[in-house]
């Protein structure tokens, strides 16, 4: 979706300002991106703000957040300035009007949503809300989430998918103020400060992550700006029709697409630090098949291995910072444009019966019986010498013959524990045969008649026991 939304509060300072940006670059290098002398000088203007609310650090190199979806090829940035300079000022207009002006007030609160804006200076939808701060005058700080785009009727069409999320993004902020105010008062209670008479107030606004008293609050609101501008680009649909037809598509199907970029709040530490491991390949060696092979057993590695070659729903139940790790290696085993058949941190049951094939749930949501379709892995909670206890339950059975894929990874995997070679040529090797096996199947998916895939089957070397591996990928890969 091509827009911006940004996070902005009223600064008892400064006054109203955004403080949080997210857009979509779909043709812009990250790279040139952070480097360029723009962004740098705006960053530089932001630092002259003294207080904490305004200069807070975003991440670890106090840059920007960014992912990427791999399927469309959109990268999606946080930062704390718009990272397009001409895209920084309509921002700024909009931030001091949705926190000056375009309010609509109500008892709760909850300022609800205004739409305003023009061709020139784009439009807006506002959600205004109030959070809780014992320190601040009037005892609540002065928040908006703000959407910019140019399409006045896609911004409208969509005004009802957007309500929703961002009503639950101020929601999450509120609670987490709430929580903080809570535990405050038991130090120092309302009643006590004004027979007192004390002056509570700092003098500089507290941020929000002291607010919330959440150390990733910012990684959480970035997960959740970049899904709504994903799933947003994806709200409307044009069908194009001849004739009278009884039914057409609906225009949402009222659950998200396949989320490749969502994740539950608790993974989101984890994922940052998945996330750097992509640019140093010295940490990459956390996330080799090896990992797989020691959590289950040597027993149990095949098994893994085939069902999630073959296409048999893998299920693993535990909690999130213990499976984590192990999702992200059972990842290794498809195809990039296979991932989005796994889910992470999957919150409802209906994620289960649905259209992913490796899931990982919490311990609190129900899940079926093993049986032949569905292995299951649960992280059990008893530890031996720091070593996760998991049960591996899938009476289905392994064919007399491994698909000669499977056997390659097994031997691959072997060869790092002879010391043959590291986990990081393991990793690479991995790499390699799956983008192997991959092109095999393309090839076959495109012969046209049973003699021609007959063969290309023999020219690339298929048998018999690889065709499981073939009807699970070539309905995925065309």
């Amino acid at each position: 979706m091509n827009a911006v939304i940004a996070l902005c509060h009223f600064c008892e300072v400064h006054g109203p300002c955004a403080i949080f940006c997210t857009q979509t670059l779909r043709d812009t290098k990250i790279e040139d991106l952070l480097n360029s002398e723009q962004p740098q000088q705006q960053q530089q203007q932001q630092g002259q703000k003294a207080c904490s609310a305004c200069n807070y650090t975003l991440g670890r190199n106090n840059n920007a957040i960014y992912s990427k979806d791999t399927e469309s090829g959109a990268t999606f940035v946080s930062t704390k300035v718009a990272a397009l300079p001409e895209v920084a000022n309509l921002v700024k207009q909009a931030a001091v009007r949705s926190l000056c002006c375009e309010i609509n007030p109500n008892r709760d609160g909850d300022g609800g949503f205004v739409f305003f804006g023009d061709s020139s200076r784009g439009h807006i939808l506002s959600h205004t809300f109030r959070v809780s701060d014992l320190q601040s005058r009037g005892y609540y700080q002065l928040f908006s989430i703000i959407v910019l785009m140019k399409d006045k009727y896609f911004l409208l069409n969509t005004k009802p998918f957007l309500a929703e999320h961002l009503k639950k993004v101020s929601t999450e902020l509120q609670a987490g103020a709430q929580r903080t105010k809570a535990a405050e008062e038991l130090n120092y209670s309302e009643r006590q400060r004004r027979l007192s008479g004390a002056q509570f107030l700092m003098p500089t606004p507290r941020s929000l992550i002291e607010l919330t008293g959440e150390e990733h609050v910012f990684a959480q609101l970035h997960s959740h700006f970049a899904w709504i501008l994903l799933a947003g680009s994806r709200f409307l649909t044009e069908h194009v029709t001849f004739g009278n037809l009884p039914w057409l598509p609906p225009q949402s199907s009222g659950r998200p697409p396949a989320q490749r970029l969502t994740y539950n709040s608790s993974t989101l530490p984890m994922i940052q630090m998945y996330e750097e491991t992509i640019d140093n390949p010295e940490q990459d060696e956390f996330f080799s098949l090896r990992h797989i092979k020691m959590v289950v057993g040597k027993e149990d590695f095949p098994i893994v291995c085939y069902c999630a070659l073959t296409g048999v729903k893998i299920i693993v139940r535990g909690a999130p910072d213990r499976t984590f790790q192990f999702m992200v290696c059972l990842k290794k085993l498809l195809p990039e444009r296979m991932h989005n058949l796994m889910r992470i941190d999957a919150q409802h049951q209906h994620s289960i019966s649905s259209e992913y094939k490796i899931i990982s749930v919490s311990n609190e949501i129900a899940v079926p019986i093993a049986s032949s379709c569905v292995l299951r892995i649960d992280f059990l909670d008893k530890h031996i010498n720091g070593n996760d206890i998991v049960s591996v339950k899938w009476p289905g059975e392994l064919p007399r013959k491994y698909p000669d894929l499977m056997v390659k990874l097994l031997k691959a995997v072997h060869a790092v524990e002879e010391k043959t070679f590291t986990e990081l040529v393991l990793n690479k090797q991995t790499r390699v045969l799956i983008e192997e096996w991959k092109n095999k199947v393309i090839c076959l998916n495109h012969a046209k008649s049973g003699s021609v895939q007959a063969k290309l089957k023999k020219v690339l070397g298929v048998q018999p026991q690889d065709q499981p591996i073939i009807n699970y990928w070539s309905t995925h890969l065309h």
